[in-house]
């Protein structure tokens, strides 16, 4: 029976790659409290109110304890945000170094004179700004002079391409309802077009005003692509058009297609070069400017392909598949709910043992550095049964559960939350 779990937070830090930082530190921060509400029963406290509205107080004894802590630990986490909102942008801004997110209108020229520098504002936040880059932000000559702003979620500068790319991301084909992905197009992009259109001064630079085409200009942008991106179908596989038409809200991408196409017809300084009404793609150029400008529909894997220019999965990109959350909340249940019944349980136990022996510490430790490495793991629960069988009683498992199981997931949900 093979013990190890595939845990992210008993990796080193230092080893991980960006994709995976983003995932790394909520995840500690969850593990970490998971396992304080497993070892202090003061952790969670319930007021008579909530006890009685929850039933807490009239609830069998036989699940009384389980019920609980079932309650104090989905309610923490579902409460938690723990890094889960922004989590897609971030993971898509990871990619290259010159994809960012939260792309303000108002901060167009910021990002591409600062790409690098204003991805990390992106994912790290204010906090994760030295203070030369503060400095940067606080001194950027562009002002703004617009009226109306407008944000997307990510974008990419591709400048050896002359090419700058946005898209307005949807998770699910179902995610939004008609009327929000409806406005996307209608108000979102069509406030974008209408400012790149109408050539009116939205940023000053060095005592000359600019349009956005004249801003586009100045960075020497010959390709400007707009897009709404649906990630996933609603079984969790990479969009499709036709999975959107089944459960989704392909009618209102249909519909703020059409309209937008009616704008551009109606406006004398744009030519329709090319539209391919299948995938909802067209198009333009401008009759006196130098500059391709394409709208459109993105599904599943076409959205890396038009973002990145490279021939990316989205399932590979943003679902990593690691252990960390599922299990340390089961176990965390699990050992509350004991805990609540019996004053002790695994995890305690194996808190008190490594607090008052040494030589059990360097064990752990070895085991941490080898990041809960299978042969490790096995030697240390070999070590805890053979010296320490009282401190791992049958009563203190749940049941239906093999202790050697147990005990291993217990050990690795720990490790997880302190290496």
């Amino acid at each position: 029976m093979k013990l190890k779990r595939n845990l992210l937070c008993v990796k080193k830090e230092k080893d991980l790659d960006l994709g995976h930082l983003l995932l790394y530190n909520p995840y500690k921060n969850i593990l970490v409290n998971f396992v304080n509400f497993a070892t202090e029963k003061e952790s969670i406290d319930f007021d008579p109110v909530a006890r009685a509205f929850d039933g807490l107080e009239s609830v069998s004894e036989n699940i009384k304890y389980y019920y609980e802590s079932l309650l104090g630990i989905t309610s923490y986490y579902q409460h938690s945000q723990g890094g889960k909102g922004k989590y897609i942008e971030k993971k898509m801004s990871s990619v290259m170094d010159t994809c960012s997110m939260n792309i303000k209108l108002s901060e167009l020229p910021m990002w591409l004179e600062y790409p690098e520098l204003h991805r990390k504002k992106g994912i790290f936040t204010q906090t994760g700004l030295t203070s030369e880059d503060r400095s940067i932000l606080r001194n950027v000559e562009w002002d703004w002079l617009g009226k109306e702003d407008e944000t997307t979620d990510v974008g990419n500068y591709l400048p050896h391409e002359n090419t700058l790319i946005l898209v307005e991301l949807k998770n699910r084909v179902d995610t939004g309802g008609t009327a929000g992905r409806r406005e996307i197009w209608t108000k979102k992009f069509k406030t974008i077009l209408d400012i790149l259109v109408n050539k009116q001064p939205i940023y000053s630079y060095r005592q000359k005003e600019y349009s956005l085409l004249d801003a586009l200009k100045h960075f020497n942008i010959k390709k400007f692509e707009i897009y709404i991106g649906i990630l996933f179908n609603r079984d969790g596989t990479p969009a499709t058009k036709s999975g959107d038409k089944q459960k989704g809200f392909f009618s209102s991408n249909l519909e703020g297609y059409r309209d937008l196409k009616k704008f551009f017809q109606s406006h004398p300084m744009i030519k329709i070069k090319k539209e391919d009404i299948n995938n909802l793609l067209i198009t333009m150029k401008f009759k006196d400017i130098k500059l391709a400008l394409t709208i459109g529909a993105l599904y599943g894997n076409q959205i890396p392909r038009a973002l990145f220019h490279q021939n990316y999965s989205v399932s590979d990109l943003l679902l990593l598949k690691y252990d960390d959350i599922w299990l340390s909340q089961l176990i965390t249940i699990d050992e509350r709910a004991i805990l609540l019944e019996y004053n002790e349980n695994y995890m305690l136990n194996l808190k008190k043992l490594l607090k008052r022996n040494r030589d059990l510490r360097v064990k752990y430790d070895i085991l941490i550095k080898s990041e809960c490495e299978e042969k490790e793991l096995n030697k240390f629960i070999r070590h805890l049964l053979k010296h320490y069988p009282e401190e791992f009683p049958s009563e203190l498992i749940p049941k239906g559960k093999a202790q050697k199981r147990y005990l291993a997931d217990v050990i690795q949900v720990l490790c997880a939350s302190e290496a």
